[in-house]
């Protein structure tokens, strides 16, 4: 049975959409009361099913379940055993399980096992307090979030191998009219000069939609890349739940501290997996941003007191110079700062020792110009070649994205970066902008 308190610990509140519930089936006692209540009190849905055959008809549109051992009987098992085996290939339902005992944790889990499509299972013994059923709760919730992100990723993938295919066949079909036309040009010399220049605009209307194909392939070797640089920080993420799992299970003198170490590595890859999701969400939607003046010089001293703290905890000091009169520049705030929070992120790894990292603004007539400046290791001119290309990098764990996004990004404000370095003395980073209504794209 649960314990009873006053003082629930509170989740974080979802940020943005619906939420989806967590569904509870504890026919007995006061396990459901007390858990939707607790989990009501952190801001998290739940609805409490009234069988297993109800819990399976709603598992599409939850983010987890919790079952107490009662309500698994071997027959109800052979009702959730179809359920999960329909599962998509991106899902992985979460299930809490709660038994009563270290004897029936046992017996619950042959059960489970004989289910044999069940890949995402955790067991709580009871009795239950609100940080052990929370903590487990926002887990698997994370866990649900980013396997409907991998599904929007996935989902994604194939509609670009639809578009390449498409193109492909369209570029076959041209091809095959201007052998057409070939042999038409042969027969009628008296057209000759006509049908020339007809094939030359051909020619060119060819090349801009291999560019597009070269786009499209492009997008799908970024899509390739950011999968697997995913599978790493999921694999890890995966034995963290285990060691988890392990501790809950057969709890020690060390439990805590185990699983407050597997927590933050949990934690970190799930930062490292948003962050990934971050930066393709950023190029898919490039060139989908809608553009409006801003106060450049104001935005950029906001986004100056967000990083602050976290620079000056590794030793670099952030100064600002003239960005207070940069004026209005037609943008997309949101898309526009990750071009300065890639750039401060190399700036950072380019200082492990610490040093001084400078925003320096300048306005001209028609543009305005923002310097980002580091003091660090500096990089040799052959490296500079290539740092704007997609995928490349040197650094461990890097996806090659980070110059490139920033590289698109000023494209499609219709601007541009420039870059200078001096190895052991640094590296400046320019961002040259139209000023509002002077060129700015629309």
């Amino acid at each position: 049975m649960a314990q009873d308190t006053p003082d629930a610990p509170r989740a974080p509140q979802p940020g943005g959409g619906r939420e989806e519930p967590v569904l509870i089936l504890a026919p007995t006692g006061r396990d459901a009361a007390v858990a939707m209540a607790w989990l009501h009190t952190a801001g998290i849905p739940t609805h409490r099913c009234q069988d297993v055959a109800e819990l399976c008809a709603r598992m599409d549109t939850a983010a987890a379940a919790l079952l107490a051992d009662e309500a698994l009987p071997a027959l109800a098992l052979d009702v959730l055993r179809p359920a999960l085996q329909r599962q998509p290939i991106w899902s992985d339902f979460p299930l809490l399980l709660l038994t009563s005992s270290a004897r029936a944790t046992e017996v619950l889990w042959q059960r489970v096992q004989a289910l044999g499509a069940v890949g995402h299972v955790t067991v709580l013994e009871r009795p239950l307090t609100p940080v052990l059923l929370l903590s487990t709760v926002q887990v698997a919730l994370q866990s649900r979030r980013r396997q409907h992100e991998l599904r929007q990723l996935q989902d994604a993938q194939q509609q670009h191998r639809a578009a390449q295919a498409a193109l492909l066949a369209q570029l076959q079909a041209r091809d095959q009219a201007l052998q057409a036309l070939n042999a038409t040009l042969e027969q009628q010399v008296t057209a000759r000069t006509a049908a020339l220049r007809h094939e030359m605009a051909e020619r060119q209307r060819l090349e801009r939609e291999a560019q597009r194909v070269q786009h499209f392939a492009l997008l799908g070797r970024l899509a390739a890349g950011v999968s697997h640089e995913i599978r790493n920080p999921l694999g890890a993420i995966v034995l963290q739940v285990d060691v988890v799992e392990e501790e809950f299970r057969d709890p020690g003198p060390a439990s805590a501290a185990e699983i407050a170490t597997a927590l933050t590595a949990i934690r970190t890859n799930l930062e490292r997996l948003t962050d990934l999701v971050q930066d393709y969400l950023s190029l898919v939607r490039v060139g989908e941003a809608q553009l409006d003046p801003a106060d450049l010089g104001l935005l950029v001293t906001q986004w100056a007191q967000e990083m602050t703290a976290a620079l000056a905890a590794q030793g670099i000091t952030l100064q600002l110079e003239a960005v207070d009169h940069l004026g209005l520049v037609a943008l997309h705030a949101n898309t526009f700062r990750r071009v300065l929070v890639n750039l401060v992120d190399n700036a950072r790894d380019a200082m492990p020792q610490g040093g001084t990292l400078t925003l320096r603004g300048r306005r001209q007539a028609t543009t305005v110009h923002l310097d980002v400046a580091d003091t660090g290791v500096g990089m040799p001119p052959e490296r500079l070649a290539q740092i704007f290309e997609p995928l490349h990098t040197t650094k461990p764990g890097g996806t090659g994205l980070g110059l490139y996004i920033v590289q698109e990004v000023m494209a499609a404000h219709g601007g541009q970066v420039a870059v200078q370095s001096t190895v052991g003395a640094g590296t400046t980073f320019t961002l040259t902008l139209p000023v509002a209504g002077a060129g700015a794209p629309p």
